[in-house]
């Protein structure tokens, strides 16, 4: 009897040993995860300017143990979406290729910009940075672009400006021309700032021009200030919208009378040398079908992120 006992005591000790030996990482982040870390907040409460809105590309998730890529664009749109300053998250045990996929996602400016445009706009970020240990804990830091002075000073414009150019005998259409024909009214493509970009001429410094600051402040904008512009005056309208970008542009879609419909104001603001500025429609609430036969080589997006677009 104490034979059996001794050789069953000798197994098991053996079977420990051999986990512990083979599967140590594995057990160290499941004690890591589910005791170590187990009092961290993880879900925290969205800010003001939260979209309650899922997306082909992206949904919202509470699940903060990703088991594949998606989960992780998921967790990262929720992030963003919801206004968080930083966000963690555990890779599951299982997951081999998490860490690797986290990073894959941060050196992504595309992948980041992507979700970027599903968020509102006060809730975008400028810089992303990712910090990682041996045991799959993954904590984001989210630098903003717009700061809680500038929200501030923003919306006080907005506010004027409607209600200076909007009244409630508008409809939805009339209520979109007027904030189109005002902005491109009061704003000049600046081509010093696109050109900088152009020649990869790059400061730490955000330039008014590629925020909705350009637009209602200095008067000059190039495409991701009138479009940061025109998103938060569609947010204030109740509107659904997004911001669709190709390689080198971006711009507005709404969700207008059951259809998503582009809306460009970049491109409806055309660069005159010499003359009066000009006003145009060219690109204005435009089908996809309608932005697709004008083959201009700058609006050409990609379907896979923006698939409600097709619809």
């Amino acid at each position: 009897m104490k034979i059996i006992k001794d050789f069953i005591i000798s197994i098991f000790l053996i079977t420990i040993i051999y986990c512990l030996f083979n599967y140590s990482n594995q057990i160290m982040q499941y004690v890591m995860i589910n005791i170590v870390y187990r009092g961290e907040v993880l879900d925290k409460i969205e800010n003001v300017y939260f979209k309650q809105n899922d997306y082909g590309y992206v949904q919202l998730t509470d699940n903060y143990h990703p088991k594949n890529k998606q989960d992780i664009l998921n967790l990262f749109y929720t992030a963003l979406n919801k206004g968080y300053d930083e966000l963690t998250f555990y890779c599951a045990v299982e997951y081999e290729s998490c860490i690797e996929d986290v990073n894959d996602i941060a050196a992504s400016e595309t992948v980041l910009s992507y979700i970027n445009n599903f968020v509102s706009t006060y809730n975008s970020y400028n810089k992303i940075y990712i910090n990682v240990n041996n045991f799959g804990r993954i904590n984001v830091s989210i630098n903003k672009i717009y700061n809680d002075d500038e929200i501030k000073k923003i919306n006080e414009k907005i506010d004027l400006v409607y209600n200076e150019i909007i009244n409630d005998k508008m409809s939805d259409l009339d209520k979109i021309k007027a904030v189109h024909d005002y902005i491109i009214n009061h704003t000049v493509y600046d081509e010093e700032r696109a050109n900088e970009i152009k020649n990869n001429i790059e400061s730490n410094e955000i330039h008014s021009s590629n925020t909705a600051f350009g637009p209602l402040f200095t008067g000059k904008a190039i495409c991701g200030g009138y479009t940061d512009t025109m998103a938060l005056f569609l947010d204030k309208m109740g509107l659904p919208n997004i911001k669709v970008s190709s390689k080198n542009h971006i711009w507005n879609a709404v969700y207008l009378n059951g259809k998503w419909l582009h809306l460009d104001l970049t491109w409806d603001d055309p660069v005159v040398i010499n003359g009066p500025n000009t006003l145009t429609y060219n690109y204005y609430l435009l089908t996809s079908e309608e932005l697709s036969n004008k083959a201009d080589n700058q609006h050409s997006y990609d379907l896979n992120v923006f698939s409600e677009l097709t619809k």
